[in-house]
Parts: C-alpha cells; structure tokens; sequence
C-alpha cells in the first residue's frame, strides 16, 4: 500500500511538473543603441539626465507577458570622463518590451548594447 501511494505521488509530480516545463518557452536575442537611432542623445554630454530607449520584438509573441533578465555586454564610452548608465527593461507585454538606457553626470555613450533572455508561456 505504501509503495503503491508513493509511485503514484512520484508519478503526478513527474507528469505534473513535466507538463509545466513543456509550456514554458524561451527566446533570447540582442538589443543596440548607437548614433544611428533617431534623437540619439546619450553622447551628448552634459550632467543633465539622459535617456533613451530601444524597442525590442520577440520573434515570436509569448501568450502572456514574460519575465525578462537583459545584460550589457558591450560599451563604447568617452575616455575622458566617468561611465555611467542605467539600464532596466520598460513596458514589458507580450510581444515585445523597452530598455531603457540613462546616464548622467558628463559621462559620454557613444554605443551600448547587450542581451536578453524572456521566459514565459
């Protein structure tokens, strides 16, 4: 009886959680910001705040809005001065979302880039 109750929790769960982990999708892909994207204006030095945003299409839609990690991994910055940026996912929905990239403080960004990675249903 016990052996019997165990096998049948031990099979729920694996055909339970099986099932969860087959609805889940991944997509990852890449986002850039540079001079050639329209009122680009993180160069533009100042201490004023600056800020822009990068649109970003999954290549697919998800059915409900995914949980998003982006990472930069790439920069190009002015030597002269201090680096800093803020870089956070905005607007997040099904198809898509914004980073959104700041900086502050005389600090020039001529280029920033990075990855993503979505995961949701």
């Amino acid at each position: 009886m016990k052996k019997s109750l165990v096998a049948i929790v031990a099979l729920v769960f694996f055909f339970g959680s099986h099932t969860l982990f087959a609805q889940m999708k991944v997509q990852t892909g890449v986002f850039n910001a540079d001079k050639n994207i329209s009122n680009f204006m993180l160069a533009a030095g100042g201490d004023m705040e600056r800020t822009q945003q990068i649109s970003v299409t999954f290549p697919k839609p998800f059915t409900k809005t995914p949980d998003i990690q982006i990472s930069v991994t790439r920069i190009d910055q002015d030597r002269g001065n201090n680096t800093r940026y803020d870089v956070k996912v905005t607007n997040a929905h099904k198809a898509g979302f914004m980073v959104e990239v700041k900086t502050w403080g005389g600090s020039k960004i001529y280029l920033i880039g990075g990855t993503y990675m979505a995961i949701g249903e």
